[in-house]
């Protein structure tokens, strides 16, 4: 634990507004669908099919990765300023991939078993973020504005390439079927019994976590050397659309699947994480009497890291370590609201879960990785 350096406030309700769905939000507006939007809502907070078109939940973990590359302009400018050399840092950027990594695994790799059988290798977004934040970091530290663009492009590119056209195995190039594309495989190929079971990708989709984080980063760029005012807001929504059109046209071509992460589907959803920046910086950054709005998200947001591995690591009966603090302290209160029971039991959680952030905020007291 450390105390945090000032902060960009619309980055900080970005990741914030992210992880108050991920970590209860969601489960929230769930259990309130009934009253809410019925069915609409409840399909909107669930994944989609292998296919189907991405729903609101589909772009929860593209937005946490592009918003971990937003952020890394300010934070390498700060290691330079602070007069860290290149051997620091690099040191730094191999200590939170490790870090992530690891953490990965203990979330949802089974690293806690102590059984090299159940144990999955790559299983998590938190090792998407790591892989991304690797191939942002040696641009950022090594290579100019250009040369973030360069690779980014050139990752989206060779991702696109590899699936279209690269055989493997017995099976022709181009094929988008669950567990029988070009990333399954060689995800299985290389984790052997390690793969988690899933039809979720992770080794050479690591071009696409690669370019998602550099888009990040290019959107942080702008925050940070864009004329003050409107201008940013509009340079982001600008960059927002383009990516749309491009995830749209790509998609006549390449179908847009979030378990592989194809090009269409990381420049579709890059495409929104622009627009909700600029969105929160039009609104949170160039009107300082709306930063006070801010401070919920924020509390959520300076402490991602800690408020996902509460709500997402498993704890004793299969539910999280935070279900299991929560569900002894609220359960039977809870239970006296009938039919809204598991709406009161998902409030509860989560408004204890924002006592804790909100308390560790006002201490200024942050978990790093």
């Amino acid at each position: 634990m450390q105390t945090s350096p000032p902060r960009v406030i619309s980055i900080d309700a970005l990741r914030g507004a992210d992880m108050l769905l991920l970590c209860g939000g969601a489960s929230l507006l769930c259990s309130l669908s009934p009253w809410l939007g019925g069915e609409e809502l409840r399909r909107q907070l669930t994944h989609a099919a292998w296919g189907q078109p991405l729903t609101c939940w589909d772009l929860v973990m593209p937005l946490f990765i592009f918003i971990v590359g937003v952020g890394m302009p300010f934070a390498f400018a700060s290691y330079r300023a602070r007069g860290c050399g290149i051997g620091r840092i690099l040191w730094r950027i191999v200590r939170r991939c490790m870090l992530l990594f690891l953490l990965g695994m203990l979330v949802q790799g089974h690293l806690t078993s102590a059984d090299p059988a159940r144990m999955s290798l790559f299983c998590n977004t938190l090792q998407a973020i790591a892989e991304g934040y690797l191939i942002a970091s040696i641009c950022l530290l090594f290579g100019g504005l250009r040369a973030q663009l360069l690779t980014c492009l050139s990752c989206l590119a060779l991702y696109w390439v590899a699936l279209r056209f690269i055989p493997y195995a017995s099976s022709p190039p181009g094929l988008f079927l669950p567990n029988d594309n070009l990333a399954f495989f060689i995800d299985c190929t290389l984790q052997g019994h390690w793969q988690d079971g899933t039809p979720y990708t992770w080794i050479l989709t690591a071009l696409s976590f690669g370019a998602l984080t550099l888009l990040g980063v290019l959107a942080g760029q702008t925050l940070r050397h864009a004329t003050p005012g409107k201008r940013c807001s509009l340079i982001l929504t600008g960059a927002g659309l383009l990516c749309l059109l491009a995830g749209h046209l790509l998609s006549y071509d390449t179908p847009i699947i979030k378990h592989i992460y194809t090009t269409s589907m990381t420049l579709w959803a890059a495409g929104w994480c622009f627009l909700l920046l600029a969105l929160f910086h039009l609104i949170f950054d160039l009107h300082p009497a709306a930063a006070r709005f801010a401070i919920p998200l924020r509390v959520f947001g300076c402490n991602a890291i800690l408020a996902y591995l509460l709500t997402q690591t498993p704890g004793i009966g299969g539910i999280s370590l935070w279900q299991g603090i929560c569900t002894p302290l609220f359960g039977a209160l809870c239970s006296y609201a009938g039919s809204a029971a598991p709406a009161a039991a998902d409030f509860c959680t989560l408004a204890a879960l924002f006592s804790l952030l909100l308390f560790l905020y006002r201490q200024r007291i942050f978990l790093r990785v």
